[in-house]
């Protein structure tokens, strides 16, 4: 394993499997114009407040939903797609639960420190992923979108928005390789998430889902994400910047 320290205070970190990881410092600049940008993204989520009405559908109902719009098929708990869903799940909601915990990373670590965080990092990424998800209180469930006429629509969107992503570089839009979609369910945090695309889909189940007035009064995750998927989909004012 090689640490390498970048001018600009970064962390290059290259395992001896050909790994690279990178870790970069976050500077916070707090000037008027940023403390004037916070007040009216503030002002943007309390007027959408005012528009959006409590319309919610329980998790289940947005997965049979998802069911009618396509055709999916259900991944064994063992495949890879499910163990990296559940990694990311695990990582936001209950890592306190896993037996491998770093220390917490600093730039002032010696090489010989960061490298020894990188080997428990790494172990404790690789307990999230591969434990059993029931030791965690998870119920997950996952789904392959297989390229059939039904779905096509789906995987011509992403199709789409790559062309718009390659066309800056003047790449070839025929090395263009769309990721096979895969959609997952968590039951215990309410999680709903597409992967290997499928950000269209993921926005249509965003919307059907809804949010409760419980949710728009108290400014939840769940609305945050509800108003900018709204806002993206053109149904909801723009957060205009000045």
């Amino acid at each position: 394993m090689v640490v390498e320290r970048g001018k600009n205070g970064s962390v290059t970190i290259r395992s001896n499997n050909g790994k690279t990881t990178t870790i970069g410092k976050l500077i916070s600049n707090y000037t008027i114009f940023d403390n004037k940008r916070k007040e009216k993204f503030e002002q943007w989520v309390d007027d959408c407040g005012k528009l959006v009405n409590a319309c919610p559908h329980t998790l289940d109902e947005t997965e049979q939903y998802f069911l009618q719009l396509c055709d999916g098929i259900p991944l064994a708990q063992d495949d890879r797609h499910i163990k990296t869903f559940q990694l990311n799940v695990v990582m936001n909601n209950c890592k306190e639960k896993l037996e491998h915990q770093p220390s917490q990373f600093s730039f002032d670590m010696t090489n010989e420190e960061i490298e020894k965080w990188h080997k428990e990092d790494n172990a404790m990424r690789e307990e999230a992923r591969n434990s059993s998800p029931e030791y965690f209180g998870l119920n997950i469930r996952g789904y392959y979108l297989p390229h059939t006429e039904r779905n096509a629509v789906f995987y011509e969107q992403e199709y789409i928005e790559a062309q718009k992503l390659i066309r800056p570089t003047n790449l070839d839009a025929r090395q263009i390789r769309i990721q096979d979609i895969c959609v997952f369910f968590e039951e215990t945090t309410g999680q709903c998430q597409p992967s290997g695309g499928g950000s269209n889909l993921g926005n249509q189940l965003i919307v059907f889902r809804g949010v409760s007035q419980d949710d728009i009064e108290k400014r939840t995750p769940r609305f945050l994400q509800y108003i900018t998927t709204q806002r993206e989909m053109g149904d909801l004012p723009d957060f205009i910047e000045e």
